[in-house]
């Protein structure tokens, strides 16, 4: 933290057990770099041949989100890029694999983040409503503390409530490690913060029933307009079929890789490979330059080289290395990494794909 006022002006406050605030020495902007357990894929696919993944597949990993920059008054962005630059240089320093974000309108836009290296990795479905089954009146019944019946037979609707929380946890991690190689992990601690966000938007969570067993759970960001948030279901057919309905994805979800050597401890290869990449980091110099990269089953490493020792294989930014890792933008990568031009990327398994849906 010393350094970090000394070679950014930055001070570091600890105002939780996992939320930090960077500001700045001389002015009133501040940025909030909280801290959340992630689940990362550990075992490869060969090594689960034959069975579903389940949590004990999962490496949990802590990863930073910065989910606010704020001034009192507007200020150039400057300011802003100090403290993203102090707030990466101290996850790195602290070993955080990847550092998450959700872009707003404001300071910590989309294009301001790119130019960190952040880079989409989780496009967000847009639910609605199935009024066939779920309504309005039913919403606002089940949030008053009723057990509202479905046109669906032995199908109810209720509210979740705090007695929930801990076996919807385990129900939505269970779920979600099946589907997806990276997520946020569920605890009681998160239903509690992500309940009293929606109850203070007007809005809650909802759980279905089926003779007592639960068979998925959404959140209602706005139980008057019927606006849906996440929404996980033990199948997909239930959901779609019953409940609610997919109208769109937008991307969502930013993140970067922050610590190189540490996120590349989860990414694995079929066999042993090796890949001569370059790569280019505005932020971050350990991850900046050319890289023998040495893939194995149990995992992965990175040996920095000279560059004139040969051409590299890939050249890429962090971003868009990033999005490779997380499996996001396939089409993307094909034009700007040429990874499926070269055989040895069909033999990588990597950390995706990402599921985020922080910030309901």
């Amino acid at each position: 933290m010393d350094r970090m006022k000394r070679e950014y002006g930055i001070i570091v406050r600890q105002e939780e057990p996992s939320r930090l605030m960077f500001s700045m020495e001389s002015d009133g902007m501040e940025l909030e770099l909280a801290s959340r357990a992630a689940a990362m894929r550990r075992n490869p696919p060969a090594a689960i041949a034959g069975r579903p993944p389940c949590m004990a597949d999962i490496a949990r990993v802590e990863t930073g989100l910065i989910s606010a920059i704020s001034a009192k008054e507007e200020r150039s962005a400057g300011l802003a890029a100090k403290l993203v630059s102090g707030a990466l240089e101290y996850q790195n320093q602290m070993q955080v694999p990847v550092c998450l974000a959700e872009p707003d309108s404001a300071v910590s836009g989309a294009d301001f983040l790119e130019g960190f290296g952040f880079q989409y990795i989780y496009d967000r479905p847009r639910y609605v409503l199935n009024t066939g089954t779920i309504s309005v009146k039913m919403l606002e019944r089940a949030a008053r503390g009723e057990s509202v019946s479905l046109d669906i037979p032995d199908m109810t609707l209720r509210s979740v409530v705090r007695e929930d929380m801990l076996s919807l946890a385990h129900f939505v991690n269970a779920r979600l490690c099946r589907q997806y190689g990276f997520f946020l992990i569920r605890s009681a601690s998160y239903y509690e913060r992500v309940q009293e966000k929606l109850l203070d938007r007007g809005g809650s969570l909802f759980q279905v029933m089926e003779n007592g067993i639960r068979k998925g759970y959404f959140a209602s960001v706005d139980i008057a307009s019927g606006s849906i948030g996440e929404a996980v279901f033990a199948q997909d057919f239930d959901r779609e079929c019953y409940l609610l309905t997919e109208k769109g994805k937008r991307p969502a979800s930013m993140a970067r890789i922050v610590n190189l050597p540490e996120m590349l401890r989860h990414v694995a290869g079929n066999g042993k490979i090796t890949i001569a990449l370059r790569i280019s980091d505005p932020v971050i110099a350990e991850n900046d330059g050319m890289f023998l990269w040495y893939l194995d089953e149990d995992g992965s490493r990175m040996e920095r080289v000279e560059e004139q020792d040969g051409a590299p294989e890939v050249t890429a930014t962090i971003g868009a290395f990033t999005a490779f890792i997380f499996e996001y933008m396939v089409e993307y990568m094909d034009a700007h990494m040429k990874w499926k031009q070269n055989a040895k990327f069909d033999s990588i398994y990597l950390a995706g794909p990402a599921f985020l849906t922080e910030g309901l």
